[in-house]
């Protein structure tokens, strides 16, 4: 019979300023999938709208065919805001290690999708409806407008891609901030994860840039870009974990922004939003009691060195210290399900608290790419311990 699993997975933020004007305009998102399976059906949200969103068609090709995806028969979707719905199941077959394109066309008289997630790699086309040429030329104008995400353009709408596996499958869940969604450990990780784990696995990248495990966005950005940096990873788990297909294991990968982000900048969350060690680890064990609750287990991830980033002191490297130890601590005892150490990955043995030069992107808080394969590296060995 085989069972839903997420193969591809994009977290909503609110795109509240520039995001895309996609009227009369295809997107094209291309992702590769790491299970197999005939049936196949999508997720599409509006968390964050104003405005129904608006949808004239949407066709998934697998390199040979493709399927038109319906919603109750209907090949458009207009979805209130706040919600979110699967579409109808459709027949095409997909094997492990095949590349998927999912073409979008919004209609002339679509509102501007404001629910988007950000640094995946989707193209825009020149006006019109391409979803019958997987292979359209993409179009050059910039529609982002004052969009403060970096290019790629925004995901706008999909969620989930699932398809219908076997029933010995499954999908990881990596439910992190910036140094999950900008893929500089989740990349080399998940094509070390599809060589051993091929056909059985999907590994999902569920990162917001700027986001918190205990507070939504907050400080001025809120204001003006709304939930720039997400609401929570406390509120959102509900959709993006619980409300996803077959995962059986989240990697909880957050906590650099609820230690260093308030008080850091002019923009940030103010001073009393940095949290306390007792506090986070509150906001750690509801996440495992609730993924816990629906069969799933968590490994959490040492928070990263950010020594030398803006506003980082004292107090905020011992508290990382504080909360990596916290999590160590209870891995052992086996109140979390596992621990990856990529803080100890990256970070200078002759400098605690800093990350080994050569690791460091030169902010101090995200890693280079040599430093994003280190921790994957890392990562991968030690998951497969958990996992095996």
């Amino acid at each position: 019979m085989g069972k839903w699993v997420t193969v591809f997975a994009a977290a909503p933020r609110e795109g509240k300023i520039g995001a895309c004007d996609l009227r009369d305009r295809t997107v094209r998102l291309v992702t590769k999938v790491n299970l197999s399976g005939d049936m196949l059906r999508l997720r599409i949200g509006n968390l964050f709208g104003e405005e129904p969103l608006k949808i004239g068609q949407i066709t998934v090709w697998n390199g040979k065919n493709c399927a038109d995806i319906t919603f109750g028969g209907q090949p458009s979707l207009r979805l209130a805001p706040g919600g979110t719905v699967y579409s109808d199941e459709v027949y095409l077959p997909v094997t492990a290690g095949d590349t998927l394109k999912v073409l979008f066309y919004f209609p002339e008289n679509a509102p501007v999708c404001r629910s988007v997630s950000g640094t995946w790699p989707t193209e825009h086309s020149a006006p019109g409806n391409f979803t019958g040429q997987p292979d359209f030329a993409a179009a050059e104008d910039d529609l982002r407008g004052n969009m403060p995400f970096p290019a790629p353009d925004p995901l706008p709408g999909l969620m989930n891609i699932d398809i219908l596996a076997e029933e010995n499958t499954c999908a990881v869940a990596a439910f992190g901030d910036s140094i999950t969604e900008m893929r500089l450990w989740f990349d080399p990780m998940a094509e070390g994860f599809a060589d051993k784990r091929k056909g059985k696995m999907a590994l999902l990248n569920l990162g917001i840039s700027g986001n918190r495990l205990l507070y939504s966005t907050g400080g001025k950005f809120t204001g003006m870009a709304g939930e720039l940096f997400g609401v929570s990873g406390l509120k959102r788990m509900d959709w993006d974990l619980l409300g996803a297909s077959g995962i059986k294991t989240v990697l909880l990968a957050l906590g650099v922004n609820d230690v260093s982000q308030p008080g850091s900048g002019e923009f940030c969350p103010p001073l009393e939003e940095r949290c306390t060690l007792d506090e986070f680890a509150a906001g750690v064990s509801k996440v495992v009691r609730r993924l816990h609750e629906a069969g799933i287990k968590v490994i959490a991830c040492t928070i990263t060195p950010f020594g030398g980033m803006p506003g980082c002191c004292d107090e905020t490297m011992e508290l990382r210290d504080e909360i990596n130890g916290w999590l160590v601590r209870s891995a052992a005892a086996g109140d979390i399900d596992g621990v990856i150490d990529f803080g100890s990955a990256v970070e200078d043995p002759e400098k605690p608290g800093y990350m080994v030069p050569a690791y460091d992107s030169g902010d101090h808080l995200h890693p280079s790419p040599l430093g994003g394969e280190q921790m994957a590296a890392a990562g991968l060995k030690q998951l497969e311990n958990l996992l095996s």
